[in-house]
């Protein structure tokens, strides 16, 4: 089922993509619909090719053409088809850290333009650690920031709803950001995102995007001294090996950081994605057995670290920074 703000996105989606083919006189029929759609694949990465599927198919459908659609929705990208010679786009190389200094720039070039949106969702974004498809769905109780979790699969084994505690934010402010940032879509901030670290860093082959301050706070998390099992809660996972993908405690800055609430429930989360537990409700990891240290160098401590939250009383506490 389509929300409201899907619909619009995959209307403007694919007219964009009906305008590829007028500019070339090629006539708006299911099939050459289709057929353009398996020869711009490798132009596109996985991801988006399936997600403009979706939109022509969802279109056509609202249209009336339901064969069309179906058509549409059938299509094989020929890029992942068993067997392919087709190169697949690569991604986007991602900075996995990001400076004050970078910070400070962007933001600067940002509101030099006036571009609040922008501004908002980098503080969101560095506050908060989202991925950049939990935006759309923030809401705001106090300085309680609820997200509702993106990236489920396994039957809503993986990813998780959270509500993040942001001490010290302005609950007004916080709630101003969230509704400046929310005003434009994700993927044209993405966009603009590029482009800026394009123009301001054109000699660079790794840029900032939102996933960068993502997997920031993971290292402020971790330099923090946070145990893995809140770690996990406040980034998002259902599992505290996920915790190993984002930061590293080496390259934490200090700062504020996001808490889990008092009421936040913490038993869902299980420390691989491996094993379901006897109910079925989630995975667990069976228990291991006593190795000896002294003739096993690689065993490792897997015990919960103490919670320790580092708060900094800073005369802009109230302050996005």
């Amino acid at each position: 089922m389509t929300t409201k703000k899907t619909e619009f996105e995959y209307t403007k989606l694919a007219e964009f993509f009906y305008q590829r083919l007028e500019n070339r006189a090629i006539p708006l029929t299911a099939k050459n619909i289709s057929n353009e759609l398996l020869a711009c694949a490798p132009d596109y990465r996985p991801g988006y090719w399936r997600r403009l599927r979706c939109a022509l198919a969802y279109h056509q459908n609202m249209l009336g053409y339901v064969d069309a659609a179906e058509r549409i929705r059938r299509a094989k990208n020929p890029v992942t088809a068993h067997g392919s010679n087709l190169s697949k786009k690569s991604r986007q190389p991602r900075v996995r850290a990001i400076n004050q200094a970078d910070e400070d720039v962007l933001k600067s070039y940002f509101n030099q333009r006036g571009d609040i949106s922008m501004v908002s969702a980098i503080l969101i974004f560095k506050n908060a650690g989202i991925r950049p498809a939990e935006l759309s769905g923030l809401r705001v109780d106090g300085n309680r920031l609820i997200v509702t979790g993106a990236k489920k699969s396994h039957g809503g084994q993986r990813g998780a709803d959270r509500t993040l505690l942001l001490d010290g934010i302005d609950s007004s402010l916080l709630r101003y950001c969230v509704m400046q940032a929310q005003r434009v879509d994700i993927g044209v901030m993405q966009d603009r995102l590029r482009a800026a670290g394009k123009k301001l860093w054109p000699r660079r082959r790794a840029l900032p995007t939102f996933y960068s301050w993502r997997h920031q706070l993971g290292s402020e998390l971790k330099g923090a001294g946070i145990d893995r099992l809140r770690i996990a809660y406040i980034m998002g996972h259902q599992a505290t090996g996920s915790v190993d993908r984002y930061g590293n405690r080496k390259l934490a800055r200090g700062g504020r950081l996001p808490s889990c609430p008092a009421d936040a429930d913490l038993s869902g989360i299980r420390i691989t994605h491996s094993q379901l537990s006897a109910d079925n409700t989630h995975y667990i990891k069976p228990e291991s057995p006593v190795i000896n240290k002294a003739n096993d160098t690689s065993v490792r401590n897997r015990g919960m670290a103490a919670v320790i939250f580092r708060r900094k009383n800073e005369s802009s506490d109230n302050d996005l920074s």
